[in-house]
């Protein structure tokens, strides 16, 4: 955000353009009791240079974060992301991108959404796309209710290794339609498929499972699908997708037969950002589009025959009768999604790949040397991608110590996120290909030292 200065002069032309002779005449709506009386309790100004300085002192406090590298996953990653990326993020007609609602006036944001739509579609082999979803707990959060509205039953079986965040908010979200939300506990670290026949009736509107799961578990989902929808096929299996890369070398939810996919595309050129935002997406069947909420972008000609992006598909319900809506998608995180354009439009299909490739590999180097060190124990035999579940035989506190004090930051202590409480000493590590072999090496080596 740029900083205007404005002259005592420049002032008053505003203050008589909008046709008032002060700032206190401005302001006379504003009940006196509500006013603030004295002044902002801020320093005074001081000279550009002395800032500066300051400035720089107080940063020298803190630790770079960028030199440090993760340990940690659990829904959010660092991927490298190019230096093309950037520059072009910083072009400026990329700001403003708001919901596109006049089509001749907005092309350029019209044309990255439909991009993105398309991008998403052939990961997920899903017919059709909701892009610019806040992120993957609401994006589940949506899911579930698409769920309820199609299958007109009351309830929803969610596996205990879907995200904790996600949980909560899929609850908050569901809640003023009261379904019964049953929940799906696991075995051996993925869902416990004995269990979740055992659950299945007619009264289930969807099954929920996250893949890979939160523990990192490679989900059976194939299996899963058909021990579904052979139960009842009017039952959604929704896949819940946290880490976006996976998608580069698993089988797409839609060869599986899964209906509907809640995906966090975070990873697809999105730092961590201290928590976002970030963007998430809704991909389901064309049976089910009536009940997408948010909006679909299509491409077809103008009255000269070039070729034109338009809304295709955009219930008048979201933004006037709020009350018959699907939901209350309006904003547009354009700038996110357009960033994950660019991200992928820069690796390709053979870069994200490859990426995909070296994060399973590297996850598996370095469970692989912990393991022999003797001082971790395997928690589950399962398959993984990037993120993988050990139990430690000393005291976490002090590898956690050790790790940071080395520019790594710890891998997260599972035991207040075990839904099942089971899981006393076990750490969740998560590696990306931003922790070359050398530093898998040198983590081994701090933690079995």
């Amino acid at each position: 955000m740029r900083y205007i200065p404005n002259t005592e002069e420049q002032k008053m032309e505003m203050l008589k353009e909008i046709g008032v002779s002060s700032f206190e005449e401005l302001i006379k709506d504003v009940p006196a009791n509500l006013r603030l009386k004295e002044k902002l309790n801020i320093p005074e100004a001081i000279p550009e240079s002395e800032l500066e300085d300051k400035i720089y002192h107080l940063a020298q406090k803190n630790s770079d974060f960028f030199l440090m590298k993760p340990l940690v996953g659990a829904g959010a990653y660092r991927h490298y992301i190019p230096e093309a990326e950037k520059f072009l993020l910083q072009r400026e007609e990329f700001w403003t991108c708001y919901t596109p609602y006049q089509p001749e006036l907005s092309q350029g944001t019209l044309q990255s959404i439909f991009e993105y739509q398309s991008y998403i579609s052939r990961l997920t082999q899903m017919e059709v796309v909701i892009p610019s979803i806040y992120d993957g707990a609401s994006a589940t959060g949506e899911a579930a209710l698409m769920a309820l509205r199609l299958t007109h039953k009351n309830k929803i079986i969610v596996s205990n290794l879907l995200h904790p965040h996600y949980r909560k908010t899929l609850k908050t979200y569901v809640e003023p339609h009261n379904p019964e939300i049953i929940e799906l506990p696991y075995r051996d670290g993925l869902v416990d498929l004995k269990k979740l026949a055992d659950l299945l009736d007619e009264e289930v509107a969807a099954v929920i499972i996250q893949s890979p799961n939160f523990f990192g578990g490679i989900e059976r989902v194939a299996e899963i699908s058909e021990m579904v929808h052979t139960k009842n096929k009017d039952i959604l299996l929704i896949q819940v997708i946290a880490e976006s890369m996976s998608l580069g070398i698993l089988k797409a939810p839609g060869e599986m037969k899964v209906d509907i996919v809640a995906g966090n595309t975070q990873s697809f050129g999105m730092d961590l950002n201290y928590g976002g935002p970030y963007n998430a997406c809704l991909a389901t069947r064309k049976q089910y589009i009536r009940q997408l909420p948010g909006r679909i972008v299509g491409e077809t000609v103008d009255v000269e025959g070039r070729r034109v992006f338009v809304m295709t598909l955009r219930a008048r319900e979201q933004d006037i009768r709020r009350e018959k809506a699907t939901s209350n998608i309006c904003s547009n995180h354009n700038l996110n999604v357009t960033a994950s354009n660019i991200y992928l439009s820069l690796l390709g299909t053979e870069g994200l790949y490859q990426i995909s490739l070296i994060n399973t590999r590297a996850a598996h180097y370095l469970e692989k040397l912990l393991l022999k060190s003797g001082k971790f124990d395997r928690v589950f035999d399962y398959p993984f991608y990037n993120e993988f579940v050990l139990n430690y035989r000393g005291d976490t506190a002090i590898i956690s110590k050790k790790l940071l004090e080395n520019n790594f930051i710890p891998p997260l202590k599972i035991d207040p996120f075990d839904p099942e409480k089971s899981l006393k000493n076990a750490l969740l590590f998560a590696v990306t290909e931003v922790l070359s072999r050398e530093e898998q090496n040198k983590v081994a080596n701090i933690l079995c030292e």
